[in-house]
């Protein structure tokens, strides 16, 4: 791929609090490539330029930033894996990404993993306008969302306030804690059987601009 990130700087937070800042993988490289293989995750590259951080964490929420170490820009994939083994009650209740958000190499990207077991209902959200009222500038105006296993799309949606699934996306948002959608966010519920799944957002008309994308698991 063209235009990657040659030197991505990855720093975990909770809250405002830096729990632990990589650049490169540098010493840890040996635990990183094992977790990365009981993870079924892809090689890291051999020169040992992408960052990892390999860490055990409380319950609560977290932040992962990513940013060029030498302050350029480029493309770059951000992953989290869950390498516990499974306890009663417990579980990674959301995902989301926030970046640039547009078309062909510059559409976003959210990829997650239903576990073998019984099927999951999910909240999937693209998040332009709504991010308007927490500062943020320059957002996607319409994003366009589409959920994907492997090349088939399972469910896809421009403007949740039109969808046939409305009141459940209301619902669902507020049961798992998410902020209200504005006029002109996508979202989408969908009850998925265990698989790879891919969620696309892209800009309605080529355009461009701040998007966030969420994956919630509903009850």
């Amino acid at each position: 791929m063209a235009g990657v990130l040659a030197a991505p700087r990855l720093e975990l937070f909770r809250g405002t609090t830096s729990l632990a800042v990589n650049s490169g993988i540098a010493a840890n490289r040996a635990a990183i490539d094992a977790a990365g293989r009981q993870a079924g995750a892809f090689a890291l590259d051999a020169a040992g330029a992408d960052a990892a951080i390999l860490t055990t964490l409380a319950p609560g929420n977290y932040t992962a930033q990513v940013s060029g170490a030498s302050g350029a820009a480029g493309i770059a994939l951000i992953e989290v894996y869950d390498l516990s083994t499974a306890a009663a009650g417990q579980k990674m209740l959301n995902i989301a990404t926030r970046a640039s958000a547009g078309s062909g190499d510059n559409t976003l990207i959210a990829g997650f993993v239903v576990p073998a077991g019984a099927s999951k209902r999910v909240l999937v959200r693209a998040v332009g306008p709504g991010l308007a009222p927490f500062g943020v500038t320059g957002v996607l105006a319409q994003p366009v969302l589409q959920l994907q296993s492997g090349s088939t799309v399972v469910a896809q949606n421009t403007n949740w306030t039109t969808s046939a699934d409305r009141d459940a996306i209301t619902a669902g948002s507020s049961q798992t804690g998410a902020f209200a959608l504005s006029s002109g966010d996508s979202a989408l519920i969908a009850t998925l059987a265990p698989g790879n799944y891919t969620v696309l957002v892209t800009g309605s008309g080529a355009t461009s601009g701040i998007a966030l994308v969420e994956v919630y698991e509903l009850p």
